[in-house]
């Protein structure tokens, strides 16, 4: 009786899923994460990659015998719930870190910044040397807030100031900006996801980048919970891959990982 019971309410769970509109099913989200959030953490929890072992977890870095935390972000799960000041899982944030220290990368471009985690992480791995340009239009931040990007921008000039790191901090359009950078190690793109607004970062950026450099798209796969911008930033890497002047290196959670052979 009691399982018949159980088949039941899951059956009609079932029924409501595929039924319900959208602003439904999310009213009712919120309201089991207000009454029983562990239940919901149960239920999404499978689906994070809770079965790797260590066995079986990514290596996304060589560790060359010297092995430090990026190595080892593959014990995580790393998925979009990871998303706060940085809107990077950590296995992706732990791979850029460390490319950047691998490449010792001197001169990068980051493209998209908003709250300026990932202009922090960028710059850490560079250690305050070289020069880092990041660019953001500053529209993401007057979307989610009654303001500006200055606000951000403001924190993360006085968090690199205080930790001696740097960073050149641009408020711009990437389809009209004119910056003079010359020939760059990396180039990490997370700006507009529409296929022509990727396309152009890359053109009039990605471009730049040196024979052996590399250049990262993230949102260019999909996670397994939760959908990115497979069909247009994957599509431009596809893309590219097949003009032949960049190869893919890896893919890592959502992000391209793109480096220039010619």
């Amino acid at each position: 009786m009691i399982n018949l019971r159980r088949a039941l309410k899951r059956g009609l769970g079932n029924v409501l899923g595929r039924l319900l509109p959208r602003h439904s099913m999310h009213a009712i989200v919120e309201e089991a994460m207000r009454r029983e959030p562990e239940m919901l953490y149960r239920t999404i929890a499978p689906h994070l990659g809770r079965q790797r072992t260590v066995g079986t977890m990514p290596m996304d870095l060589p560790a060359d015998g010297n092995m430090c935390f990026e190595h080892l972000a593959g014990l995580f799960s790393s998925t979009s719930f990871d998303h706060a000041v940085i809107s990077l899982p950590v296995r992706q944030g732990a791979y850029l870190f460390g490319l950047v220290r691998h490449m010792n990368a001197q001169k990068v471009i980051e493209i998209g910044r908003y709250k300026g985690g990932s202009t922090v992480l960028l710059a850490a791995a560079m250690g305050g040397k070289g020069d880092l340009w990041s660019i953001d239009v500053g529209e993401k931040f007057v979307r989610n807030n009654a303001g500006t990007q200055q606000r951000y921008d403001d924190e993360v000039r006085s968090f690199l100031s205080k930790n001696h790191l740097a960073a050149h901090l641009i408020i711009g359009d990437t389809r009209t900006l004119e910056l003079d950078t010359g020939d760059v190690d990396l180039v990490f793109i997370d700006g507009d996801h529409s296929y022509e607004g990727a396309k152009i970062d890359f053109e009039r950026f990605g471009r730049r980048v040196r024979v052996g450099g590399a250049v990262l798209f993230d949102d260019a796969f999909d996670e397994p919970l939760i959908r990115s911008h497979a069909d247009t930033v994957g599509r431009l890497v596809d893309e590219i891959v097949c003009n032949g002047d960049f190869r893919l290196v890896k893919a890592v959670n959502r992000m391209a990982h793109l480096e220039r052979v010619r």
